[in-house]
């Protein structure tokens, strides 16, 4: 019989293994005008949403996977603190990043276009689309790892897996440079998700509030994130992340 951690790693590795065909697809017959920039690729955040489907059903049956949809809107399990940092942190983060790349003189738009009427759009269809992903990696992969691993070295072996589905979507569209700080931003994102879960009262949309600011922040990056610096975004990420910590050891 396979050991109960050992299964989560199983889930992670599957998802990698059966994104091959997406990445594929995504490079043979590339798919142009999606919304907010998209590629064929995102239909990828299935796997993991099938693959934490088929877990729960494992593990409790029909119930568990009634749980999983009753989880989406569980925000009244979370602590206040958490509701606060999970919709601020990335937002900051992209705020503090701008104005560090305004005063380093990293290169910014002349003319700065804020796509503030499409925001609202954003914010629905981002949520929707985080909810296959962090059935996967929060709802169902999160509590069992933090439990054996500790909240740090989850975060980056979830954030680790997180990047790697990722990184050829990113090095089709972004140089090197830009693919390696996405990387270390994903372990940092990842590892404060990872902490808002288990000590901000473990409920679901935690994850996916977080997961929906991230792409929110990005896509309304000047302009429309094609002038994103992820290494300015990992640096803030980093002193966000440990002022979370902090914030926790103290409370």
């Amino acid at each position: 019989m396979i050991k109960s951690y050992v299964r989560y790693f199983i889930f992670l590795l599957l998802t990698l293994v059966l994104s091959v065909p997406f990445y594929i697809l995504g490079t043979v017959f590339p798919v142009k005008g999606l919304p907010f920039g998209l590629t064929i690729h995102f239909l990828m955040i299935f796997i993991p949403f099938f693959l934490a489907l088929f877990y729960a059903w494992k593990d409790s049956g029909p119930a568990g996977i009634l749980f999983l949809f009753k989880s989406i809107l569980d925000y009244k399990n979370m602590k206040p603190w958490s509701v606060f940092f999970c919709f601020v942190c990335m937002p900051l983060a992209g705020v503090l990043a701008y104005f560090s790349m305004k005063i380093f003189s990293f290169p910014l738009p002349a003319e700065t276009v804020l796509p503030y009427k499409e925001i609202p759009l954003m914010l629905v269809l981002y949520f929707l689309g985080a909810i296959p992903e962090e059935f996967g990696w929060t709802a169902t992969l999160t509590e069992p790892l933090a439990g054996k691993y500790g909240p740090v070295k989850t975060g980056i072996l979830i954030g680790s897996v997180w990047a790697l589905w990722h990184i050829i979507p990113w090095s089709q569209a972004h140089p090197s440079w830009w693919v390696a700080g996405m990387f270390l931003l994903n372990l940092l994102m990842r590892t404060a998700m990872v902490y808002a879960y288990m000590y901000g009262g473990k409920s679901l949309f935690s994850g996916l509030l977080f997961h929906t600011m991230i792409n929110v922040t990005m896509s309304t990056f000047p302009n429309y994130g094609s002038y994103m610096n992820t290494w300015f975004f990992s640096a803030w990420m980093a002193v966000l992340l440990l002022v979370e910590i902090y914030y926790i050891k103290r409370a």
